[in-house]
């Protein structure tokens, strides 16, 4: 990167720091009073010291000075007013401000108080057919899962909001001291790491109605705009005001990536070997997580862009923004090419990297959800044809010799885990592995004590680092420490914490991932009932799948819940329009992906390493989980999430959750469990209960689907009859009379069918035979008696849920 360059980006980066420093009421050598770019402007001279290694100080400050066009601000303030030499600079830095703000929302009806004005929660806004709720907002907190609840209230403390400030400057001033400010990556990627910590609850306009955009969201997307028009006018020799504030050129080239093929690719692992699967099935799905990293990884470095241009990037998927330069969709489509042939060498075409592209101009970032659904279809075209470009040849005529792949020829044999492959590596247990599941194996061994992953493009010579190789030169190191400055790396994420100032020595950033495992404990084993495997899980070692299905209460059963967001996708295109406006900016839709993205990638890990010790991460992030555990607590762990989520997203009615759970034996394929579990999400997304006009927004589990919203009392009521039947007040016999009788029921509430009726009669005499009198003076017995007469309801939830209720007790019995 030249210096230019660099103080373009930067200067994107910064060019509206002076709307949070301006909160404080400290007084000191840094200007706080007057418009905010010039409080910008103050803060990059006071301290110039940090940037003058790598960019033109001078420019920098001229450039977040001078971003406005409006004459509500002084002349020198104006981009209108800026030196020649520099105002197709200034125009650019303005230019990419518009394009990030294109829609800024209503202005609110009066002036407010831009020091207490606190950021709205985006999915308070969000809409498809319900009424939105209140507007709930975010407190000051450094970002943390746990304190990225949004609240009702009003207005900001001052005197929190200048504690905030002061811990914001003194962290700048750690950093600062501490990092290598010669290397403009590691400054850019520590910046962002800051400015994400402390402004993701600022709001960009404090003067909106409604003001939802993160000021962190809108800082990194106008240095990633930033950077897109530099090097398309520099590259075209058009860096001049008038082409630069041209918007109608398509100037912006938007690449999607998925991977597709991950669910059979993780769940297909045959249970060999001491713990057998507990050992890497989680590690199948980190290492597909860092590769669709380092794929957008690649994408950026090939196109000399910083790591904000890659502006969603969760759930296996990444957007990344690039100049529409003459030979962009060219170099796109021999990335997809290379991508194609190394699948097909990695993974025998098993998984699938599909990239789709779309070009759009300026005016475009006004409905940025349209461009979405544009891409989307580009996409979906794609996807349609996956590996195209190594199985089909120029003229579309196929390449039939690479139909088949060719396996090298070994004395080992096939790998008796995936059977495909051949063996190459000896596991601890004597198993024969290739070198695909040798590598799950390793990796799964020191996943579970990870604090750090680092990337690197270069070959790892330090024997002291496991690297683990990703696409072409790219690899990825895991470490439970600090990375030291013998590691060469372009980036390292530091897991489920925003302070990254001890990683000095490298460009570093925050990534949450959940990534929990339970782990083996010294007195593990005591009361358990037993494993199939001889040898028991060493101690800091994962525990085994028969592990925790024997943490079960009752029968020993694993639980497999699976759950996503229903209609995302017209979320985010639909979700922010309305007859009024098109709210679909690209700093609201960052906002509300990377909301998204923080809770099921971190108030998930949150939960299970608090609350849900017994279950098993195997992947959660985007929008979507899926979860192993005994069947109990993960049933308990399905209404939990759900009531996090709802309060997570204000409460609003238009964003559902939906889920399904399987109750299966450990022994039992993970493939064969996961697709039972796929099948319940599916019955609970499709089905439409009586009484309902549609389905989603549910739970299914037991054969039975429930809304949320009477999930929580069932489960209440389905842990009282099993304390009755252990306690012996009710007992097995009757249970599953009444199972009986609830099959009458549904033949009359489901089926219409008066013959259901029967069950009325038959259950007053299994009352009068089985069960106390109401006089009894028992209240335990009381309450069992009223329990049971409530079922003669025939609208009541007990006996249309009866079938559930009695099949749980039943699991639950000791």
């Amino acid at each position: 990167m030249n210096r230019e360059y660099q103080t373009v980006v930067l200067a994107g980066l910064l060019h509206d720091i002076g709307k949070f420093i301006q909160r404080s009421d400290f007084k000191g050598s840094l200007k706080i009073e007057g418009k905010h770019p010039a409080v910008s402007a103050s803060f990059i001279k006071a301290k110039s010291g940090v940037f003058e290694k790598v960019a033109d100080v001078t420019l920098l400050a001229e450039l977040v000075q001078r971003h406005h066009e409006t004459t509500l601000f002084p002349p020198e303030l104006r981009v209108q007013m800026a030196n020649h030499s520099i105002k197709p600079l200034a125009y650019l830095i303005s230019t990419a401000d518009n394009f990030s703000s294109a829609e800024r929302g209503e202005e609110s009806e009066g002036y407010r108080n831009y020091k207490t004005v606190p950021l709205a929660s985006v999915f308070s806004r969000l809409q498809l057919t319900l009424p939105t709720p209140d507007v709930y907002h975010y407190r000051l907190h450094t970002l943390n899962p746990a304190n990225s609840f949004p609240e009702l209230f009003q207005q900001l403390d001052s005197v929190q909001t200048n504690s905030y400030l002061t811990a914001f400057g003194k962290e700048f001033d750690e950093i600062a001291s501490s990092i290598n400010l010669s290397d403009f990556d590691c400054l850019y990627t520590h910046l962002l790491s800051l400015l994400q910590r402390y402004t993701w609850c600022i709001p960009s306009n404090t003067q909106e109605s409604t003001p939802d955009i993160s000021l962190y969201d809108h800082l990194r997307t106008t240095s990633a705009i930033a950077a897109c028009l530099y090097h398309y006018h520099k590259d075209l020799g058009t860096l001049n005001e008038r082409d630069v504030t041209d918007s109608k050129p398509d100037k912006f080239r938007l690449v999607v990536g998925d991977l597709s093929g991950i669910q059979n690719f993780i769940f297909d692992i045959s249970n060999i070997g001491v713990g057998g699967v507990a050992k890497r099935l989680r590690a199948r799905s980190f290492y597909l997580s860092a590769m669709i990293e380092a794929i957008s990884h690649n994408l950026i470095h090939r196109f000399n862009l910083p790591v904000t241009n890659i502006v969603i990037s969760s759930g296996g998927k990444f957007y990344v923004l690039l100049p529409n330069l003459p030979n962009s969709g060219e170099k796109i489509e021999e990335f997809q090419e290379e991508l194609d042939h190394w699948t097909v060498r990695q993974f025998g075409g098993e998984l699938a990297i599909n990239l789709g592209q779309i070009e759009f101009n300026g005016r475009a970032f006004n409905s940025f959800g349209s461009v979405l659904d544009q891409l989307s279809e580009r996409l979906n075209q794609r996807k349609s044809a996956p590996l195209k470009k190594y199985l089909v040849k120029e003229r579309d005529a196929w390449a039939t010799e690479r139909f088949k792949i060719k396996l090298g020829i070994g004395k080992e044999g096939l790998c008796n885990s995936c059977n495909k492959k051949m063996a190459e590596y000896s596991s601890h247990d004597e198993d024969r592995l290739c070198e695909q599941c040798y590598r799950d194996l390793e990796l799964g061994t020191i996943l579970p004590y990870a604090s750090y992953i680092a990337f690197t493009n270069k070959e790892v010579q330090q024997r002291s680092y496991s690297s683990f190789p990703l696409f072409g030169s790219y690899s990825f190191v895991v470490l439970d420490d600090v990375p030291g400055a013998d590691l060469s790396s372009y980036l390292v994420y530091k897991l489920n914490d925003t302070s990254v100032k001890e990683i000095t020595h490298h460009p570093a950033m925050p990534k949450f991932m959940a990534n929990y495992i339970p782990l083996a404990e010294k007195n593990n084993c005591d009361g358990c009932p037993g494993c199939k495997d001889v040898r028991k899980p060493e101690d800091s070692n994962p525990l085994y799948f028969d592990c925790l299905a024997n943490r079960s209460k009752g029968r020993k059963l694993l639980g497999y819940l699976k759950a996503d967001v229903d209609y995302l996708g017209n979320l985010f295109i639909y979700g922010l329009r309305d007859e009024q406006a098109d709210r679909n900016s690209i700093s609201r839709i960052a906002t509300m992906s990377r909301m998204m993205d923080l809770f099921f990638s971190g108030r998930v890990e949150q939960l299970l390493n608090i609350c849900f010790n017994f279950c098993y991460t195997v992947y959660s992030g985007g929008d979507d989980f899926l979860i192993v555990g005994p069947w109990n607590e993960i049933i308990d762990l399905a209404v939990t999430i759900k009531d996090d989520f709802k309060k997570f997203t204000c409460n609003n009615e238009n964003l559902t959750l939906s889920a399904g759970i399987s109750l299966l034996k450990a022994g039992v394929p993970v493939s064969r469990s996961v697709e039972a579990a796929d099948e319940a999400l599916e019955t609970s997304k499709e089905i439409v209960l009586k009484g309902e006009s549609e389905g989603r927004n549910q739970l299914t589990l037991l054969g039975r689907t429930m809304k949320w919203s009477k999930a929580a009392y069932l489960m209440q009521i389905a842990k009282q009859l099993a304390d009755w039947l252990q306690s012996d007040r009710l007992t097995v016999g009757i249970l599953r009379k009444l199972l009986s009788l609830s099959e009458m029921h549904h033949q009359y509430y489901f089926d219409n069918k008066i013959i259901g009726l029967r069950y009325l009669p038959l259950l007053s005499y299994a009352i009068a035979q089985n069960l106390a009198s109401m006089d009894t003076v028992d209240r335990e017995a009381l309450a069992v008696r009223m329990w049971v007469e409530s079922l003669k309801q025939i609208d009541h939830d007990h006996i249309v849920y009866l079938d559930f209720l009695v099949n749980y007790a039943l699991l639950a019995k000791e």
